[in-house]
C-alpha cells in the first residue's frame, strides 16, 4: 500500500467537484490524457474503481466517495498548513523567540522590540534566560540567543552584532576610582557584586578563577539597578558592559574604570542555526539589533520594562 501521495487526492477532489475530466484537468493545469492516465493508474493500485463513466459526468463509486470525503479533510489540513508557512516565510505571521545570556540586554531588547513589532504586527515575541544557547537551539527553545560569549558549537552560526568592552564600577571615592584601570589581582581585595552565581558567572569563570584570583566574596544580585545600588552603598565592586552603565554613573554615585589595561573588549552576538529558508522576520531581528552600537544603546532611557 501506501500508493496514494497528495496530488492523487488533488485528483480525486477536482474530478468530484467538476464531475468532468476536461474541467477538473484545466484546473490542474495538466492534459485531458495525463489526468486520465493517473486516474486509471492509482485506480489499478488501489484494486477499485473510484468514478463510474458515463456520457454526461463521471460519478463516485463507493470507493470513491469515501476516499473523497478522505480527500477533504486531508487537503483542508494541508493546504492551512501550507498558508501557514508562507504567512510565516512572508513575515505575515509567526513566532519569534529571543533568549539572552545577560540581563543587561533587557535594557534595550523593549527598543527592539518595539521596532520589530511595528513591521511585524503579526509576529509574537517571547523572551527568556538562556543557560546554554546550543542545547536551546536545537531543542527549539529560542531561535536566537543573544549573547557576549564566543562559542565554538559547528552546528551554530555567531552573528556579531555591535562592539563593547567590560568595565569595573565602584562608589565615587573608592581607592580604585584613583586608577586609570583595574587590574585583574585587585578583584581579590574587594566582594564581588554579581548578577549571577559563582558557576553561571562568565567574568569569574573565564577571566578570574583560570588565574587563581579569588574576590573576597561573590555575592549575586539578580537585578542591575539592585546592584548599581549595593555599589554606591559601598558594599562591593561590580562588572557590567560599559554601555550599560554609562548614562547612570553620576546620578548614582558610582565611577566606571576599564578593566586591564587594554581593556577586556566585548562582542554581542545573535546565535542560531543556520538554514536557507529563515523567517524574514527572523533575519530582520538580528539586522535591527545589529544596527544599534554601544552609544544607541547607552541613550535608551532606563525606565525601558525589565530594568527596573
Amino acid at each position: 500500500m501506501g500508493c496514494l501521495e497528495i496530488k492523487h487526492l488533488r485528483m480525486i477532489r477536482a474530478i468530484a467537484e467538476t464531475e468532468n475530466i476536461t474541467k477538473a484537468a484545466r484546473r490542474l493545469f495538466i492534459s485531458q490524457s495525463g489526468l486520465s492516465q493517473q486516474l486509471k493508474d492509482i485506480e489499478g493500485k488501489l484494486g477499485a474503481d473510484l468514478f463510474f463513466r458515463t456520457r454526461k459526468k463521471m460519478v463516485p463509486t463507493p470507493m470513491g466517495k469515501q476516499l473523497i470525503k478522505t480527500a477533504a479533510g486531508v487537503l483542508v489540513t494541508v493546504d492551512d498548513a501550507e498558508l501557514e508557512i508562507a504567512r510565516a516565510v512572508s513575515g505575515e505571521k509567526g513566532e519569534l523567540k529571543v533568549g539572552t545570556q545577560c540581563i543587561f540586554c533587557y535594557k534595550w531588547l523593549p527598543h527592539v522590540m518595539k521596532q520589530f513589532q511595528a513591521k511585524f504586527p503579526g509576529v509574537d515575541f517571547e523572551i527568556g534566560n538562556s543557560v546554554n544557547p546550543a542545547e536551546d537551539l536545537a531543542s527549539k527553545r529560542f531561535d536566537i540567543v543573544i549573547t557576549g560569549a564566543r562559542g565554538d558549537d559547528e552546528h551554530c552560526t555567531y552573528t556579531p552584532l555591535f562592539e563593547d568592552q567590560l568595565v569595573c564600577i565602584m562608589p565615587s571615592g573608592h581607592p580604585l576610582s584613583a586608577m586609570d584601570f583595574v587590574r585583574l589581582q585587585d578583584f581579590s581585595r574587594y566582594k564581588l557584586i554579581s548578577h549571577a552565581e559563582r558557576e553561571l558567572n562568565k567574568f569569574y569563570q573565564f577571566i578570574l578563577k583560570p588565574k587563581g584570583i579569588e574576590p573576597q566574596r561573590l555575592m549575586p544580585v539578580g537585578a542591575p539597578h539592585a546592584i548599581v545600588s549595593m555599589v554606591a552603598a559601598g558594599f562591593g565592586i561590580s562588572v557590567f558592559p560599559a554601555w550599560a552603565v554609562r548614562t547612570t554613573l553620576a546620578s548614582n554615585g558610582i565611577c566606571a574604570r576599564p578593566i586591564t589595561r587594554r581593556g577586556l573588549p566585548l562582542t554581542w552576538n545573535a546565535v542560531f542555526l543556520p538554514g536557507a529558508n529563515m523567517p524574514v522576520f527572523q533575519n530582520e531581528f538580528i539586522q535591527i539589533v545589529g544596527n544599534l552600537n554601544a552609544a544607541d544603546i547607552a541613550a535608551i532611557p532606563d525606565g525601558c520594562p525589565g530594568t527596573a
